[in-house]
């Protein structure tokens, strides 16, 4: 075909039959158009349709070359109609998208027949920036790639979008930032490594029950209050956060020792007394705070907010000033009690406790009189867990009557090994309130004690002296019920807690036991020796047996046999032994 030819041919644009390709369904595709003549196609014939879009439209090849048609369009960017190189695009797009954007480009133009959306914002003319959503379908051609699409400007849909996400970070109720927020600008720390950030847990007390009394808007006032308060502060919070419905958080910028940190949560402590003098809402006095020092990047933010979080149930938990920071030996205590809180269940499932014996000693025979079994704990993880650290958990968690069950088969199987070598023994074994107060557990131990054919009157159950205090009249119906089945029964501890006689004798009890710290208090203070002694000689008198716990030398032996105890417990005879070990063991 001659030059002449050819320029004739495209000043018509006669399209020659060979440059067709018949498809299925009669649809038909332009192929093997250059550049020039596919801008001359859509100049000349489709120009006008193009003009009536809304949305842009563009044509670029595998050599980066691009033409943009309606200029009604593209004239808000400074773009004339024609052929440009995709750089000059890239140019007009955000700085924070352009290197997505080039990267979704490179990657779309070697595939064909794919078609993709992506979305980002391009300069305009006056300096503003809008969101374009583009979309694009790849095409090859004897054997050329080429892309065409559209654009759309989707700024007011993403308008919407940020009001909502906006909205969605909010908490209604007290117009804070929520969890949500919190973990989104967690993520954002990543970005800033010039500074150091903390965050701050706080749980105030009691004002979950407060809020179902008195609805809502004393919290809405308190938060209100103490953000104004904290707003004053000249540390730097990047926002306050509220966290459910009753506790909040602050994420603190800057450089901060672990005494500095502490001295700001004492800070916002007291404005938090202030604010609730102010709103008059002093049920809710106590609050604890957790803080979570020197956040990394490398902790999902989740965890950081759970940590925080528990390190402010653990400050609850010792009390003293209600603030703890998660580091040093603080963390340590804290991984290990929700550790402890985590795996006790499984613990007691997969049968990973065991139960140890110690004895208790005649005080005039020097004989064995009984064993107390005490439940411990060893694991890998965190060695010897004792049963102060996990008690009061599974009493927390509901796995008490569990664990209790567990204990008083073991000292049956244990009155039966013993009795196998030795004359009758006696075990004590303890039960929790919760366990007392369970409806059928009295008939419950009576059916595992005739399981074992073990008598009831081998087994002392011991009793905290809270069901003194608290004067529980189903605690003492149990415990009258239980004396009717024939077990003995043992107040534990007395004279650890607000010990008292008030209906002491009123009980079916046949034992005491004096806690070790009133014991030890005794030898160096003489109004505590006087009162045990008093107390010691009025259970005499009626027929109650007195144990003294952590007897740890002969003098403290002596001292207490004077005194009139019953029986003795502690280190001088023996530690909690093993179920093989306790069974040789019949006399100091």
């Amino acid at each position: 075909m001659s030059k002449n030819h050819q320029a004739s041919s495209m000043d018509s644009f006669q399209i020659p039959s060979d440059l067709h390709t018949q498809f299925p369904k009669g649809e038909h595709v332009f192929i093997g158009l250059t550049g020039a003549e596919l801008d001359l196609l859509m100049d000349n014939h489709f120009s006008h349709m193009i003009d009536v879009l809304n949305d842009g439209i563009f044509y670029m090849n595998d050599r980066d070359n691009v033409c943009f048609y309606n200029p009604s369009f593209y004239s808000r960017f400074g773009i004339a109609p024609g052929h440009t190189h995709l750089s000059q695009w890239i140019n007009l797009i955000h700085p924070q998208d352009q290197h997505v954007f080039k990267g979704e480009v490179e990657a779309h133009i070697l595939q064909n027949g794919t078609r993709m959306t992506t979305q980002y914002r391009v300069r305009c003319k006056n300096g503003q920036y809008i969101w374009l959503e583009g979309t694009a379908i790849t095409k090859t051609v004897n054997g050329q790639r080429f892309m065409i699409g559209c654009h759309r400007d989707i700024s007011d849909r993403k308008l919407m979008e940020s009001y909502v996400k906006q909205s969605s970070l909010m908490d209604n109720s007290s117009g804070l930032s929520n969890e949500q927020k919190l973990a989104l600008d967690l993520e954002t720390l990543n970005i800033d490594t010039k500074h150091s950030y903390h965050l701050m847990y706080i749980q105030p007390g009691a004002t979950r029950s407060y809020q179902t009394l008195y609805g809502s808007q004393l919290m809405r006032n308190l938060l209100s209050h103490l953000t104004s308060m904290l707003g004053d502060f000249p540390d730097y919070f990047v926002d306050f956060y509220r966290i459910q419905s009753h506790d909040f958080a602050v994420l603190i910028r800057g450089d901060y020792s672990e005494s500095a940190l502490h001295d700001l949560a004492a800070r916002i402590y007291d404005a938090y007394q202030e604010s609730i003098k102010v709103i008059e809402f002093l049920g809710a006095a106590n609050i604890s705070i957790g803080i979570y020092p020197n956040i990394t990047c490398d902790v999902p933010t989740d965890e950081i907010v759970r940590v925080a979080a528990q390190t402010s149930q653990y400050a609850n938990h010792k009390r003293e000033d209600g603030i703890r920071t998660y580091s040093g030996v603080t963390k340590q205590k804290v991984d290990r009690h929700f550790f402890i809180e985590r795996e006790l269940g499984n613990a007691i499932q997969n049968d990973k406790l065991s139960v140890k014996f110690q004895p208790i000693i005649c005080s005039k025979s020097l004989d064995v009189a009984s064993f107390e079994s005490l439940v411990r704990w060893r694991c890998p993880q965190m060695g010897e867990i004792y049963p102060d650290e996990f008690i009061h958990i599974a009493e927390a968690k509901g796995f008490i009557s569990e664990l209790g069950y567990f204990v008083f088969e073991k000292a049956c199987q244990f009155i039966n090994e013993y009795k196998s070598n030795n004359k009758n023994i006696k075990v004590n074994v303890n039960v929790s309130v919760l366990q007392l107060l369970t409806k059928h557990f009295p008939e419950n131990i009576k059916q595992l004690a005739e399981k074992y054919r073990i008598d009831s009157d081998t087994i002392v159950l011991e009793l905290t002296e809270t069901i003194i205090l608290d004067d529980n009249k189903n605690a003492i119906e149990q415990l009258h019920r239980l004396k009717s089945f024939g077990f003995k029964l043992s107040l534990d501890d007395f004279g650890a807690g607000h010990s008292s006689l008030k209906g002491f004798f009123d009980l079916p009890l046949s034992q005491i036991k004096i806690d070790k710290s009133i014991a030890w208090r005794s030898l160096n203070n003489s109004a505590t020796f006087e009162y045990l002694s008093f107390i010691t000689k009025l259970c005499k008198a009626h027929n109650i047996d007195i144990v003294i716990e952590g007897i740890e030398n002969a003098e403290m032996q002596q001292i207490f046999i004077k005194m009139g105890a019953s029986y003795l417990q502690g280190f001088l005879f023996s530690k909690p032994l093993s179920l093989a070990s306790a069974c040789r063991y019949n006399r100091v």
